[in-house]
Order: C-alpha cells, then sequence, then structure tokens
C-alpha cells in the first residue's frame, strides 16, 4: 500500500493549543480589565463570571471548539474549524462596529484587536496551506479506499493520448507517471484513463494534482462492469504479493 507521508502540521497544533486555552485567557483578561479583584473569595469569581454576556460566552466556546478540531489533520475537521473562525470573526467584527466596547478601556480594544487578526491570519492559512498536511484523497466521513503501490501501463487522454505507468491505483483513483509533458497542464481539470491491462477499461477522471510529469488523478464514472473488473484485477495482484516477495 503506499506509504506516502504527510508532513506533521506541527504550527496547526500549536494554534490549536493556543485556541484551547485562549477562552481562559480572555476571561482571566477581561475581569482583570473589569476591576474584578478579590479572586480568593468564590462568590467574587461567580459574581464577576455573571458579568460576561451571552455573545462571549459564544464565541469563546467557539474558539474553544476551533482548537480541538485542529488537533485531528482532516479536510473536516479542518473546514468545520475554519467555520467556527469565520464565525467568531463575523461575532467580534459585528460587536466592535456595533459601538458596544466603545466604553471599554485600551485593554479590552487591544484583545479585541488581536483576536481578530490572529484568527484572518489562520484564516488564511488554513485555505492556502493545508497542504501537504492533509490527505488530498480523504473522504468527508468515510475511510479512502486503500490505495496499493501497483504499476501498470495507462494512456491518458486529454487534448492528446499521453503513455503513462501508474505509480499506485485504488478504487477512488490513481497515481500515474507520464512519459511525456502534459501541455497546457493548468487549464486540465478532467482525462480519460485506459487500462489495457485491464480488459481495456476507460475511466473519466478528475486532476487533482499536476506535478513533474505526475498526474493525481480521482476517479469520476468508475461504477458496475468497470468498476468490478478493476477490484478483481486489484484482488489478482494482491493474492499474488506474497510470492513475489517470496
Amino acid at each position: 500500500m503506499e506509504g506516502e507521508q504527510l508532513k506533521r502540521p506541527t504550527g496547526i497544533y500549536l494554534l490549536a493549543i493556543l485556541f484551547i486555552l485562549a477562552p481562559v485567557g480572555n476571561i482571566l483578561l477581561s475581569l482583570w480589565g473589569g476591576g474584578a479583584v478579590g479572586w480568593q473569595h468564590p462568590q467574587q469569581w461567580a459574581l464577576a463570571l455573571s458579568s460576561v454576556t451571552s455573545l462571549d460566552w459564544l464565541w469563546l466556546g467557539l474558539l474553544l471548539l476551533t482548537g480541538i478540531l485542529l488537533l485531528r489533520p482532516h479536510k473536516a475537521t479542518w473546514s468545520l474549524a475554519i467555520g467556527t473562525l469565520m464565525l467568531v470573526l463575523f461575532i467580534n467584527l459585528y460587536r466592535w462596529g456595533n459601538g458596544e466596547f466603545e466604553q471599554s478601556g485600551a485593554l479590552i480594544h487591544g484583545q479585541l484587536f488581536i483576536s481578530c487578526l490572529i484568527t484572518a491570519f489562520f484564516l488564511l492559512l488554513a485555505f492556502y496551506f493545508r497542504f501537504p498536511y492533509l490527505d488530498r484523497r480523504a473522504q468527508w466521513i468515510f475511510q479512502a479506499a486503500a490505495r496499493y503501490e501497483f504499476r501498470t501501463p495507462v494512456d491518458v487522454v486529454a487534448q492528446d493520448i499521453f503513455s503513462g505507468v501508474t505509480e499506485s491505483v485504488s478504487l477512488s483513483g490513481a497515481r500515474v507517471r507520464l512519459q511525456r509533458d502534459l501541455d497546457s497542464s493548468q487549464d486540465l481539470r478532467f482525462v480519460d484513463v485506459i487500462f489495457p491491462e485491464v480488459r481495456n477499461i476507460k475511466v473519466k477522471s478528475r486532476v487533482v494534482e499536476y506535478r513533474d510529469n505526475v498526474l493525481r488523478l480521482k476517479f469520476k464514472d468508475l461504477t458496475g462492469r468497470n468498476r468490478t473488473y478493476l477490484q478483481d484485477w486489484l484482488k489478482s495482484r494482491i493474492e499474488t504479493l506474497p510470492e513475489k516477495q517470496g
């Protein structure tokens, strides 16, 4: 099976921890800025916390949820994290523009500005730099189909016919190394892939990535008989693999 290693998103993990710790820090700063002193008495703590508004609890809770979601590098959880951060940014900008913080001190304004800045920065980071940290083959809910490093000749039909060899194959897609460069590859979205060794089946595929003469493809219409043929071919290769290794 394919052993491609994804980079560990260390920076994202650090941001996740910051998002998890942010609610506590924001509450402490707000209480301190609001003059809540004498916290050694539980009654004063309860009174101070009761002054935190519902919208504050909402966006701080969303920050906590964002941090938890970011701890798992998966496109579903990261997409949800982006959604929660957008809600946080919208809530804070709305309250700021609505004049809710006009009577607040410089500490609250600075805290809000830094929160919006960090939120906007992460949104850009998550959108533009999510790869190579996330598996492009990962499904939203279910696990991706098992991929095998089996080589078989293929013909890729684009604006011309390009011969190549698969570097890995699964029931959901393939990675193909071409013998020559694709022309106008930037505008290429779909290709047809022909498998001569698999009963000459032809599969329409979406181009996920093209770089260094390597095509990453996701099958679009591998159904019915063609899917059965490819499944049987993969099964036969899997069954003969131990014999080849021996």
